[in-house]
């Protein structure tokens, strides 16, 4: 949103700068995203001064140019060389300074540069008016008053304006700040917060509610209450429309506006200036001059204003003539037949309140991004809209000689009061930190033109105006309130302290955690229904029909029995992709299993996990991807346990079983909580799948159990630097790197902090038959002190011996 840093001088008086401003607009929450300068002419003028030629004489080596002294102010006279037929001592005249950049009238900038000209030095340029820009003139140069002040700015002395438009990111949330007026209310609440002294806001003058006659009649008809709570109108005579002045046209200008007319120029300057848009009707164009705010039936023909011709929706809300005939699409954009002309005389301008969705549902359906749909569908205020008719009949007044010709139109059945909401001191310091007393917390809501109308028992009920249509909760309010203050206020404590708690999870929470973390390392959820063949799963040899729950499935008689793993499901969609051509995939899905053991059923919360194909894919730089194996399972298995606080849990290995040729096991307190492998070839092969898939299956009754039984403890970190050690093993092996864990965590070491397995080195020749060499390596730390050599030996020594004795390990050395 684009504002005006000359037009909030209309409500306010600014002593900052431009870049003040946008510092004190940013602090508010009305971020400056980027500001630029508009002038009247290029560059300003700016390094051209009022200079006096104090002497001039003939150049000694040119016939039409003139030597000439020029006072402009500084302690030096400056000497410039003039080719003007009309130079002459004793004139005032404007001088650009040496590195001035000037923008002739129709040519290319020049920059002024110290030179000679035939000779002789020139240290600046006595310039005519097409030179300067602000003219067509090249007779000679532009001689002023002899009243012209010496070194004064050719900017202030010819009357130029500038001005800066800051750029403003508005949040959807800041309905009162679409406009100049709910900015400058912005400043001045700040500035009555962090400056000393009174500030008052100049209120835009109104016109007077007087009519010198009734000349014509005008009747509004509201359909619908809820979809138009105000509707406000005046009709006006005498009207001459014709180009606006030039302050108008400059002003919307400055906002990327079109001028039009002076009539439409002042509706969309009341809308820039107070953020109420407002509608102006050709009166003679109205049917029964009555309007009525209805809607149409579906795809009612519409032609807008920019000629387009639209279907209405049997809920766009509009604006509609005595004949019901629609006039404009309300609060988005007019017809095409009942606008302004040159011919207009006599006007009726509307100025409504329309509800926010509506219009937004409307103007995102006709792909219609007027300003005045911006500004209905952020939530415009209620109580403005007859204040805001008055400062557009003002206007006319002023610029058109324009004349009351009706009654004041008002509709508003319900009048829509300010909210009023209770906050107390401590829910200010409990939420931002500030420590507030009464006083402070006044004057602060004093500052937003809110006022307190109860106080008692710490609690003070607030009335919010209703241009403020997102405050409706304390914590509203409490925003509104620090923003004022200043974030930057807010003090920051020497010490923060946070805590990490791992949420204990359970249902949907706990799928709904687990299946974001899969999907942050890129996994995809599928979901299948919990059927499949009982044909398959006989074939399968993994499960016979007494163990299958059959069901009568009369809508795919091939479905007919309920899953008896989650692997099935996953396998399915495993196979729909690799007919399609994808094959690297990794998928979950959480659902359940069915079975029938010992004349029971049981059904079973499981999530899995399917990993097949390529981990990464080929590229240039990796033109051999590693395949998915058992360890990128384990992984996810054991990243996932950790990340929603499971520890310490005890992994064991286990052959074939049930779906799997080979699997781990993790499990806690006796209880198994994942087992994962490779899948079974027998049931591959029953859906033709040719590639290896490794498989995981939670059991989500069992990680709830197992982390409601987690106690969270908390340790400082060490300041001392951490050691680390390295140990190479020969083992049988049988032996796991989860046994070497085991016996290295049994002798309770305290330093001992972290094992990880770096190396793996199988030779028969050297370690001989059946022996594998692993590497170690042994992170320690201290907290409270720094760890010697000896230390970490005597540590060392102890697990060597460990490892000998335990499981028959030879230290390579």
């Amino acid at each position: 949103m684009r504002i005006s840093f000359d037009w909030l001088k209309d409500f306010i008086d600014l002593k900052d700068t431009p870049e003040q401003v946008a510092d004190i607009l940013t602090s508010l929450g009305l971020e400056v995203e980027g500001m630029e300068t508009i002038e009247d002419i290029p560059g300003g003028l700016s390094g051209v001064v009022v200079g006096e030629v104090l002497d001039c004489w003939p150049h000694p080596n040119a016939d039409r140019l003139k030597l000439t002294k020029v006072n402009v102010g500084n302690d030096d006279l400056l000497q410039i060389v003039c080719g003007a037929p009309n130079i002459a001592k004793g004139q005032k005249v404007l001088v650009a300074l040496v590195g001035t950049t000037l923008h002739p009238h129709g040519k290319d900038p020049i920059t002024i540069k110290l030179g000679k000209i035939r000779g002789e030095e020139s240290q600046g340029m006595i310039c005519a008016e097409d030179e300067l820009g602000i003219g067509e003139s090249h007779d000679g140069v532009k001689v002023l008053d002899e009243n012209a002040r010496i070194g004064q700015k050719a900017s202030e002395y010819l009357g130029l304006n500038s001005d800066t438009i800051l750029e403003i990111g508005l949040t959807p949330n800041r309905a009162d700040a679409t406009n100049h007026l709910g900015v400058a209310k912005d400043i001045l609440a700040w500035y009555r917060i962090h400056r000393e002294g009174q500030w008052h806001l100049k209120v835009p003058k109104i016109a007077e509610h007087s009519i010198a006659n009734r000349l014509k009649e005008m009747s509004v008809v509201v359909g619908n209450s809820d979809h138009c709570p105000r509707y406000s109108g005046v009709c006006l005579t005498n009207i001459k429309v014709g180009p606006s002045p030039d302050w108008l046209q400059k002003r919307l200008l400055a906002m990327d506006q079109k001028p039009v007319n002076n009539v439409v120029d002042i509706t969309n300057y009341v809308m820039y200036e107070m953020g109420q848009p407002l509608h102006a009707f050709d009166y003679d164009k109205i049917p029964g001059h009555t309007i009525h705010v209805m809607t149409k039936d579906e795809s009612t023909e519409f032609i807008t204003l920019d000629g387009i011709s639209r279907k209405l929706r049997s809920t766009d809300l509009m604006i509609c003539d005595g004949d019901k005939v629609p006039m404009c699409i309300a609060g988005v954009l007019g017809g095409f037949g009942s606008g302004i002309s040159e011919q207009t005389s006599t006007i009726f301008i509307e100025s409504a309140h329309f509800n926010a969705s509506k219009v937004r549902t409307s103007s995102m359906f006709h792909l219609i991004r007027t300003q005045a749909a911006k500004c209905f569908e952020k939530g415009t205020d209620p109580n403005i809209t007859l204040t805001a008719l008055e400062r557009a009949v003002y206007l006319l007044q002023s610029v058109c000689n324009a004349k009351i010709a009706s009654d004041w139109i008002d509709v508003y059945p319900q009048k829509i009061v300010s909210p009023e909401i209770q906050v107390s001191l401590e829910e200010v310091r409990t939420l931002t930190g500030i420590n507030l007393d009464g006083e402070q917390l006044k004057q602060i809501l004093f500052a937003m033109d809110m006022s307190v109308t109860d106080h008692r028992n710490g609690q003070y009920v607030v009335e919010v105006p209703t241009n403020k249509p997102d405050v409706r909760r304390s914590a509203d309010l409490i925003e509104e309130i620090a923003r004022v203050y200043g974030y930057d206020q807010i003090p920051v404590p020497d010490q923060i302290k946070m805590s990490f708690p791992i949420p204990l999870l359970s249902g949907h929470p706990l799928r709904k955690y687990c299946s974001d973390w899969l999907v942050a390392r890129g996994l995809n959820e599928i979901m299948n229904i919990s059927l499949t063949s009982s044909e398959m799963c006989i074939k399968s040899s993994i499960w016979d029909k007494n163990q299958l729950i059959y069901i009568n499935n009369t809508s795919n008689v091939s479905l007919d029995v309920m899953s008896p793993s989650l692997a099935l499901g996953g396998l399915s969609t495993i196979l729909l992709n690799q007919n399609r051509q994808q094959n690297d995939l990794a998928f979950f899905e959480f659902g359940k299993s069915y079975l029938r053991e010992e004349g029971k059923i049981t059904e079973l919360q499981k999530m899995g996990i399917w990993l097949t194909g390529l981990e990464t894919g080929i590229h240039w730089n990796n033109t051999k991807p590693l395949g998915y194996s058992i360890f990128g399972i384990k992984s996810l298995v054991e990243g996932l346990l950790s990340s929603i606080g499971i520890h310490n849990v005890e992994l064991n290995t286990g052959g074939a079983e049930e779906v799997w040729a080979y699997h781990l096991v993790w499990s806690k307190n006796q209880k198994n909580l994942v087992k994962a492998g490779l899948l079974n070839q027998n049931l591959l092969q029953t859906f033709q799948i040719k590639k290896p898939v490794f498989y995981a299956e939670f059991s989500i009754d069992e990680l709830q159990k197992a982390q409601s039984q987690q106690k969270v403890t908390y340790q400082d970190v060490s300041k001392y630097p951490s050691v680390s050690r390295d140990l190479a093993l020969i083992l049988d092996k049988n032996i796991s790197f989860d046994q070497l864990k085991k016996v290295a965590f049994s002798l309770n070491i305290n330093l001992l902090k972290h094992i990880d397995l770096f190396d793996i080195y199988e030779n028969e020749n050297q370690l001989g038959a059946d022996k594998k060499s692993y590497a170690l390596s042994f992170i320690f730390e201290s907290l409270d002190h720094l760890m010697t050599s000896e230390e970490i030996e005597k540590v060392m020594d102890r697990l060597i011996k460990a490892f000998e004795s335990k499981v028959g390990a030879i230290i390579r050395r």
